[in-house]
């Protein structure tokens, strides 16, 4: 018997390497794509997981904050589920961050990976080239965040309170 055309497994075309600036408008509604941000930084833990798909031409996202509450690498994780959002890229266009990044695929100095892009076929890893260059990517995506959670404090910068005398 042969397998009919929707018994046949989904596999997706989305290919991340060339669909990288507009992969959010090339996603069916079967595709999903998972980003991991790896936000360790010495003794602060935490990774996010983004979690898209898409339902009719809008894209839907679940982010999964884990995040280490010791500061001593104990990894006594505390996980966030915030709620999901759905929105419609064009106003907002999602992959701009990551495709303006894409130097961060290549070859060179690689430090620690900062994203990792994954869907059924294939994973885009970004590397930074040292602490610094890491610090100043997780400001770029906390800043990137707060478009899409303008209210999480998850994504707002700390304050510093310098004490004077």
């Amino acid at each position: 018997m042969k397998p009919t055309e929707s018994s046949k497994p989904y596999i997706s075309e989305l290919d991340l390497k060339t669909d990288l600036a507009d992969f959010t408008t090339k996603m069916t509604k079967k595709d999903t794509i998972k980003i991991i941000a790896n936000l360790t930084m010495e003794y602060w833990v935490r990774q996010d997981e983004l979690e898209l798909t898409k339902i009719n031409d809008r894209i839907r996202l679940k982010t999964t904050i884990r995040e280490d509450t010791t500061f001593e690498l104990k990894f006594e994780m505390r996980t966030n589920d915030l709620p999901r959002i759905t929105f419609q890229n064009k106003t907002f266009g999602f992959e701009k961050h990551f495709a303006d990044q894409v130097e961060r695929t290549k070859g060179g100095d690689k430090y620690q990976w900062i994203y990792k892009i994954i869907n059924q076929k294939d994973t885009l890893t970004f590397h930074t080239t040292d602490l610094g260059d890491k610090g100043l990517e997780l400001q770029n995506y906390f800043k990137f965040m707060l478009g899409l959670y303008p209210d999480e404090k998850e994504f707002k910068p700390l304050e510093v309170i310098e004490k004077t005398e």
